[in-house]
């Protein structure tokens, strides 16, 4: 008998999920593939299950004389007994989790209607008065109400309608077909399904009913392949969940309370209509930094007409931005945020809520929020996490989500950038991102991932230098090289288009770029060899050395803070830039001892605040205090 006990095992017809997702041959080495080996992550793999249209059909194999031909004939024996059925089927989904295991591929984006093509709903009793000036009115009217709780006090939608079995998500199979696949008439019906496909879908024909909330999710799958790390997904969200008839009854409610069936365009508001556009317009280029499809501008806003909550996030974020930078009442977006939070706050405890990505956007734009309300101020760390509860709940459900593609992984980016300034501000580590498939290598890649790759590199600097346990040289010197190599290795689409050196009239440096994602990127960069300088190891504790190590250290900051500020001033179109041209300045701005220098850094600080509505007035006058222009 051959020894077959070196032949390696038998391919299958389908690789890990890593290499599928990225359409690379996969070598199927066990535990782990060679290319997921490679780059450090976790090999997924899903059972190779195959269905077929039929269940022990008859096989005839006939050939007649003359013939060299054969039947093979599928069709059922004419006795076969069938069991009667309704001629319409229903099928209801359960969990999100449930519908995770098939497939964890986000669909393209593309396929979401615009907002006008939708079916326009009937006011049902919705009426406002339009007032006639093009601003906004900061009047309280009850035209002005967030959107649930308008939604009840006008008999239009109640959250008894939106809990209602008939609000349940179902799809009639009869009457409509998955949008992309053939229709029922045709020969064959192949889908490919995604927990994430499509929200808010128009019908492209009279026989396709429109996709809401109540009718996604809902679909007959002629093949499926199945994860194998679902367990995996129930233990690191902490919880266990089932998937009988309880558990959907439970889901479908708590998440039905935060949707509606019919897009609420138009708004009867013209005050709310203008704060949505403020939000399009001018805010949501922060979320959409290193997002080449813009989600936070494009989908965020059509996803918001069928979510309440979403909707008032945005309402709220934009109410706050106007208050800080105009003549705004900021009671507006105070109403608007505590009616986000009721709604929201139930959801952190249950598992199929936090892998809702519209309320994933919406935890992202109420700690943006925020965010622009807690004073930067360089000062001792303090507790100012606040409202951001919720970060970290639906960030860390969110594991998939840097592969997944969609809006989950552009929400899962804005929130990492976001726990970056929490974290520096507040010197303490940021969330784990062990779990987390992030591309850490310096292959050929768009800006957009290039700018990504830094971001995590920044991270991980927080976290040797707030909260690792291992500060020894070594540690600090492979972490270093790390950040030089993305340094060396960067696109040539990362340098200047346009330079010119700090001089006598020019405090800071001209850096002119092209593209939001390679300022961040490289503002992220300076930022990291900031905090590296400081925590450097190698610098001597005593003796003659250490006044010598200790002047280059301070030289090398204030290189990188001239170089945040430069960005920022030579692209002003970018506001997120003064951002972390203010974390700069904030905490090292004390290394300056020029009276000029001193000015163009509060000049920086005083811009951010008024033009772009981030509070660093206690952050000036801390370093007013350190420079010792007046006493503490």
């Amino acid at each position: 008998m051959a020894d077959t006990s070196s032949h390696p095992p038998p391919r299958t017809r389908n690789g890990c999920q890593n290499c599928r997702l990225r359409h690379l041959k996969c070598d199927e080495q066990r535990p782990a593939c060679t290319r997921c080996e490679k780059a450090g992550i976790e090999c997924l793999r899903g059972y190779n299950i195959r269905f077929k249209h039929g269940a022990n059909p008859r096989f005839d194999v006939s050939s007649t004389k003359g013939e060299a031909t054969t039947k093979l004939d599928y069709d059922f024996s004419k006795t076969q007994p069938w069991v009667n059925t309704a001629r319409t089927l229903t099928f209801l989904d359960e969990t999100k989790e449930l519908i995770s295991i098939y497939d964890h591929v986000a669909a393209p984006e593309t396929s979401y209607a615009a907002p006008s093509s939708w079916t326009k709903a009937p006011p049902s009793g919705l009426s406002s008065t339009i007032p006639s000036d093009s601003g906004p009115s900061s009047d309280p009217s009850p035209s002005n109400l967030p959107l649930l709780e308008r939604a009840n006090s006008t008999g239009h939608t109640s959250l008894d309608d939106l809990n209602s079995p008939a609000k349940r998500r179902r799809l009639n199979v009869g009457n409509s077909c998955y949008p992309g696949t053939p229709s029922p008439g045709g020969s064959k019906h192949h889908v490919h399904y995604s927990p994430t496909s499509s929200w808010h879908l128009s019908p492209e024909s009279g026989s396709q009913v429109g996709w809401t909330p109540s009718a996604i999710r809902d679909i007959g799958i002629d093949n499926v392949t199945l994860d194998a790390t679902t367990e995996a997904v129930f233990a690191d969200l902490g919880h266990s969940a089932s998937l009988g008839q309880q558990s959907f009854t439970t889901v479908s409610e708590s998440l039905s309370r935060i949707y509606l069936d019919t897009p609420v365009w138009p708004l009867q508001s013209k005050d709310q209509a203008f704060l949505l556009r403020y939000f399009v317009e001018n805010l949501a280029r922060n979320f959409d930094l290193t997002d080449p499809i813009k989600h936070f501008r494009s989908i965020v806003p059509q996803r918001a007409a069928n979510c309440p909550t979403l909707l008032n996030a945005i309402f709220s974020l934009s109410a706050r931005h106007l208050s800080r930078v105009g003549k705004y009442d900021p009671l507006i977006s105070n109403r608007y945020q505590q009616e986000c939070l009721k709604y929201l706050i139930p959801m952190l405890d249950d598992t199929t809520a936090i892998l809702d990505e519209n309320l994933l956007a919406s935890t992202i734009i109420l700690r943006h929020l925020e965010e622009i309300e807690v004073p930067l101020s360089g000062q001792s760390p303090s507790d100012q996490s606040s409202h951001l509860f919720g970060a970290h709940a639906f960030i860390m459900a969110q594991e998939r989500a840097t592969v997944a593609g969609g809006l989950r992984h552009a929400a899962f980016w804005v929130g990492l950038r976001q726990e970056i300034y929490v974290a520096f501000v507040n010197q303490r580590p940021i969330i784990p991102l062990e779990h987390c498939n992030i591309d850490r290598s310096l292959e050929a890649a768009p800006d957009h991932i290039w700018s990504c790759r830094m971001v995590v590199l920044c991270a991980d600097v927080i976290c040797w230098c707030f909260g690792s346990e291992d500060h020894s040289l070594a540690a600090y010197s492979a972490l270093a090289d790390q950040v030089e190599q993305w340094n060396n290795c960067k696109p040539s689409s990362f340098t200047p288009i346009y330079q010119q050196e700090a001089s006598v009239d020019n405090i800071f440096p001209e850096l002119w770029f092209v593209g939001d994602e390679v300022v961040v990127g490289l503002q992220h960069y300076h930022i990291a060899r900031i905090l590296l300088a400081s925590y450097n190891p190698g610098i001597p504790r005593l003796g003659p050395g250490r006044a010598a190590a200790i002047k280059a250290m301070d030289s090398e900051i204030r290189d990188h803070v001239r170089a945040l500020c430069g960005i920022c001033l030579s692209n002003p179109s970018t506001a997120a830039s003064y951002t972390y041209a203010s974390m700069g300045v904030t905490m090292a701005g004390d290394k300056f001892t020029e009276r000029t220098e001193q000015d163009a850094l509060l000049e920086v600080l005083d811009i951010c605040d008024k033009k772009y509505g981030w509070p660093t007035g206690a952050a000036q006058e801390n370093l007013k205090v350190s420079w010792g222009w007046r006493e503490a």
